[in-house]
């Protein structure tokens, strides 16, 4: 969520709904001695959109994730090298299949003066739990059927569930944990952070930029390596909206920007500058299909068809500008949880196939080459989240490859609060046909509900799915740990992929630029990880 490249929280964004426990990349960061870093500066990064809503109960967002880790913590940070969980806001944990514990730190301040206890981290849970509060997180990072409960006297907050639940001491630990005054009114958190973190919100102007500030007394973060004194830790942090990645350059290069993600031509000219360099290997392609009741691609010989008919390798070199893979499972987000085994799940290029499936569903070719049935044209919007120009490419490239098959591609670009708000929102639930627009994770567990369930806005079923096969799957794996588990999860994938429900297609490697900065937490970029160099 870092330019996004979906994510993302997003969603959880991606939003890219990004549903990742941090932002995290390998870097080349080195270590700095304490004469190399500035004192009291001011460290400013580049975002495409604006974030929306601050609430972290509230946002999948990958936008407003990015600024949400400067401005509130979690449980634990996970090593986006190995997965392993180090202490935050908590001390200790435990994990069982249905119920994980934490045993919270002391003496934890909110940045409005208020305790953080084990009751604000159990009512953070159940908030996100509780349907009626319509949190996109719920199920995700809090399971849906997950009750919480606090021990003050020890300091214990324990997360439960009626039947196993995966993963769930990743997913939890992937919370931002916001402070009472936010749960009682999660809008506030809009105009004011009231978090633990080491950042508060200062000003913001939407669509502009957004300008923290540090707090005094913070020396919670991570394995302690920062604390509100500790030296090279900015005294503001801006977060600039800049949506065209040449001015992001022009400003990385000039001295206006401390970071900023390059990945398109002007990426030559930042790298002959020798900055530091941070490779983020993400998936940024995922296509879904509305099936809600009457959509075209309700019908899984349609979505068949649309899948097989667009060569998704040559998909991929467009929207990574020839850098890309193809991806092959969902969850891409470091540490990955499970390494799956797909191939051959989805259906391969074949147009010819494909123009014989759409017949074959009774779409029928017409004399001016476009596709009607029952006196209906297949005319379908793309929705997709405007990444960079690549992006917008490779939509106009495979709206040139149905076009061949007689399908009419209605192309709808918006950044990621647009597209988020279409998918998720339930305003439109019919409002789109195909969907670019991934969910970044590293386990495959919080995607269940975004593919299952009700759709918004009683639920996030986005594209009002319905695969047995997908359910049955998640079931079985759920009940799994390890290895076996991963086999499980990725026979469950396998189901999205045969019906084409959901169908992965890139992933790449894009690059963040640090200029006068560094990273106290390697490979990692939250708010105590940041050092301003002179």
């Amino acid at each position: 969520m870092l330019r996004k490249t979906k994510t993302v929280v997003a969603v959880v964004a991606s939003t890219a709904l990004m549903m990742t426990g941090c932002s995290s990349a390998g870097t080349t960061t080195g270590s700095a001695g304490t004469a190399d870093y500035a004192i009291d500066g001011t460290f400013t990064a580049s975002m495409v959109s604006d974030p929306g809503s601050l609430s972290p109960l509230m946002t999948a967002s990958s936008d407003a994730r990015r600024v949400l880790d400067y401005m509130y913590d979690r449980l634990a940070f996970a090593d986006p090298a190995t997965g392993v969980l180090h202490p935050w806001l908590a001390t200790a944990w435990t994990e069982a299949p249905s119920e994980v514990t934490f045993t919270m730190k002391p003496g934890v301040t909110c940045s409005d003066g208020s305790a953080l206890t084990a009751q604000t981290v159990a009512d953070n849970f159940n908030f996100v739990a509780n349907k009626a509060n319509n949190s996109p997180l719920r199920g995700v990072f809090v399971p849906a059927d997950g009750t919480a409960t606090a021990d003050l006297a020890t300091g214990i907050v324990t997360l439960k569930t009626p039947e196993p639940s995966p993963f769930m001491l990743a997913n939890a630990t992937s919370l931002n944990i916001i402070c009472d005054a936010g749960i009682k009114d999660p809008k506030a958190a809009d105009a004011a952070s009231i978090g633990s973190g080491l950042f508060k919100l200062k000003d913001v102007a939407a669509n502009d930029h957004y300008t923290l500030e540090r707090r005094a007394g913070y020396d919670w973060a991570p394995d302690g390596k920062t604390t509100s004194e500790t030296p090279g830790v900015p005294a503001t942090v801006i977060f600039k909206v800049v949506p065209n990645e040449s001015t992001s350059a022009n400003l990385l290069l000039s001295g206006g920007l401390n970071m900023a993600t390059i990945n398109g031509p002007d990426q030559a000219r930042v790298q002959a500058a020798n900055l530091t360099t941070v490779p983020i290997e993400r998936g940024i392609g995922q296509m879904y299909f509305n099936q809600l009741a009457g959509k075209a691609t309700a019908d899984p010989a349609v979505r068949i068809a649309l899948t097989a008919g667009l060569d998704l390798d040559n998909v991929t070199k467009v929207m990574t500008a020839g850098k890309g893979t193809r991806t092959k499972q969902l969850s891409t987000i470091a540490p990955v949880a499970c390494t799956m085994t797909t191939t051959g799940a989805l259906p391969g290029f074949d147009a010819a196939g494909a123009a014989k499936d759409l017949d074959k569903a009774g779409w029928k070719l017409g004399g001016d080459g476009k596709r009607s049935k029952d006196g209906k044209d297949l005319k379908l919007t793309l929705l997709y989240e405007i990444l960079d120009d690549t992006t917008t490419a490779a939509a106009e490239y495979a709206q040139q490859q149905w076009a061949k098959l007689g399908v009419t591609i209605v192309l709808q670009g918006g950044d990621s609060n647009t597209v988020g708000t279409k998918l998720l929102s339930g305003a439109d639930n019919g409002g789109w046909d195909i969907s670019w627009e991934p969910i970044l994770m590293s386990t495959p567990s919080p995607i269940v509900s975004y593919l299952s369930g009700p759709a918004p806005a009683e639920g996030t079923n986005f594209g009002s799915m319905k695969n047995p096969s997908y359910e049955a799957a998640v079931q079985k794996a759920s009940a799994l740990v390890g290895e076996p588990a991963c086999a499980a999860w990725g026979e469950a994938e396998k189901a999205l992929y045969a019906t084409a429900d959901v169908v992965p297609f890139a992933s790449t490697t894009v690059s963040v630029f640090l200029s006068k900065a560094s990273l106290a937490f390697e490979k990692t970029f939250f708010g105590p990880s940041i050092r301003l160099l002179k």
